[in-house]
């Protein structure tokens, strides 16, 4: 049996403190992308979270159940969640990640350790400068390999959703063979994308 080494991407933290950011790359003159975990300790976060899910939706999200969610993910040792922000403090986008053996996707691929799983609920975007989209996932992807642990991440994509497919083809994700084609969350058709450490550098 071996002993796992630290894992620096998803780490149990302490939800009653402020999270740093943890990577910020200028992407042009005026706009700098950070990353940070999701912040539980005031509502900021969890309020921008709330509304953007809400949005389209005939009613609101509980945001307790939202909240207690993001506190399991923040606890957790295998899972993290991370708000991208504009300029240190605006939120344009969540992700969440998830190692690959504790979450369902590994029924449907050759999973192995160091492989991450990345759920991408509100892409992030720039309203004045949509094409910089792909730049900002290249960015998070560029964190997630920065940690020694992450080996491949995958991204698991609706067939139908056309704007999440063509954001992960134009940021360099490859397709990856399937053992079965159904979306692991959802039961409908998916397609699973790969990038690997290899491939990012």
């Amino acid at each position: 049996m071996t002993t796992s080494s630290p894992n620096l991407l998803c780490r149990s933290l302490d939800v009653t403190r402020e999270q740093p950011i943890v990577l910020q790359k200028e992407l042009m003159p005026g706009y700098r992308i950070g990353l940070r975990p999701v912040c539980i300790c005031s509502d900021n976060d969890i309020n921008a979270i709330h509304e953007w899910l809400s949005e389209g939706y005939p009613g609101r999200l509980p945001i307790d159940q939202l909240r207690v969610f993001f506190i399991l993910l923040a606890e957790s040792t295998y899972a993290q969640a991370f708000m991208v922000l504009l300029n240190g403090e605006m939120p344009i986008g969540q992700f969440e990640v998830y190692q690959v053996m504790q979450d369902e996707l590994k029924d449907s691929i050759d999973a192995g350790e160091g492989d991450y799983r990345i759920y991408v609920p509100v892409i992030p975007v720039i309203e004045a400068l949509p094409e910089i989209t792909v730049q900002i996932l290249r960015t998070c992807l560029f964190y997630f390999f920065s940690c020694a642990e992450v080996k491949r991440v995958f991204w698991v994509v609706p067939e139908n959703d056309k704007e999440r497919n063509k954001a992960a083809v134009k940021t360099g994700f490859k397709l990856h063979p399937q053992l079965n084609e159904t979306n692991p969350d959802s039961g409908q058709g998916a397609n699973i994308y790969q990038y690997s450490a290899v491939d990012f550098y």
